[in-house]
């Protein structure tokens, strides 16, 4: 009788040990300390807000005093750095897992410089768990484009300082429908875009972009290489306006529009340099790159276990408000 009670006693401690280290370890997931480059962005906001609401603590670098509150009124830490690789490494030390985003609106040099100098920084603070995000499809192969090839120099800096570390690769955003096109599209049903009609990009939401970053945080299925991303399908150009017609109410049409009026769209917005390094880029994406602007999301989103937002719903959200 006594050794029955012991068998059972036991097992019932033996439960009880087993369910606090469970809850412990899912408390240290939650509980992860995560510091994100480039959080001020439109891309980096989304990915901080949704970092916070599943319980995260967030650290994010600034370059001047007046993003801080900016950062601290989105409820995480910040701190000032000129971005050099001896001022990031220290605050990397402190923290459990690492989201490296480059902004895109810089030139091609600044992109490199920034690459290299977080890299640096991530391999002396010890390689911590990293995700890195590049906002752009990227070349197989050296082009001769400065804008291009500074997406393939990017990639060989992380192969060279993380190799450990998967490099999400995203296609197009919705959001530059909402944003930047908005006006033409709601007042004049007219869709602006430098890609062909004819081809089909997968179309990636800033929101569904969060969802890939912080399951690739909390996964070890991704390998230290490149993994393009985008939404459940590719649409091309008349569907899409087909279909956000419908959503909005009114008859919309999309209109290729050549590299140099996207030039001259960007110039007042980015600058005359940038906004050539856009255009050359997109120059390139169009035509020479256009098969990576429809990548096959399915196994990855197995992989992670990534639910997306439909392209009807995204739209209901993003122009019905």
């Amino acid at each position: 009788m006594v050794y029955i009670f012991i068998l059972v006693y036991s097992g019932v401690l033996v439960y009880f040990l087993y369910l606090k280290v469970n809850t412990f370890a899912e408390k240290r997931i939650l509980m992860s300390k995560v510091l994100l480059f480039n959080a001020t962005g439109s891309q980096g906001q989304t990915i901080l807000r949704r970092l916070l609401e599943q319980g995260h603590s967030v650290v994010a670098p600034v370059r001047s005093k007046e993003k801080l509150g900016m950062i601290r009124g989105l409820g995480a830490e910040a701190f000032v750095s000129d971005l050099s690789s001896l001022s990031l490494a220290a605050e990397i030390e402190k923290v459990d897992k690492v989201v490296l985003q480059i902004p895109a609106a810089v030139a091609p040099e600044a992109m490199v410089q920034i690459t290299k100098a977080a890299t640096e920084a991530i391999q002396c603070a010890g390689n911590p768990k990293t995700v890195f995000v590049i906002s752009s499809t990227i070349p197989t192969s050296t082009t001769q484009v400065s804008s291009v090839d500074a997406r393939r120099t990017m990639v060989e800096l992380a192969a060279n300082h993380m190799p450990d570390t998967p490099i999400l690769s995203s296609t197009e955003y919705l959001e530059n429908l909402s944003t930047a096109y908005r006006q033409p599209i709601v007042e004049n049903g007219v869709i602006p875009q430098t890609v062909p009609a004819t081809l089909k990009v997968n179309y990636l939401s800033w929101d569904d972009l969060a969802s890939y970053v912080i399951a690739a945080l909390d996964s070890d299925e991704l390998l230290g290489q490149v993994y393009p991303i985008g939404g459940k399908e590719g649409i091309d150009g008349n569907d899409l306006a087909q279909r956000l017609g419908k959503v909005i109410g009114r008859e919309v049409h999309y209109a290729p529009i050549s590299h140099e009026q996207l030039r001259g769209f960007l110039t007042p917005i980015m600058g005359p340099d940038v906004a050539k390094d856009y255009a050359e880029f997109y120059q390139w994406q169009d035509t020479t790159g256009a098969s990576l602007l429809n990548p096959d999301t399915s196994q990855i989103r197995q992989k992670l276990g990534v639910e997306l937002t439909s392209f009807e719903d995204w739209a209901i959200g993003a122009f019905n408000r």
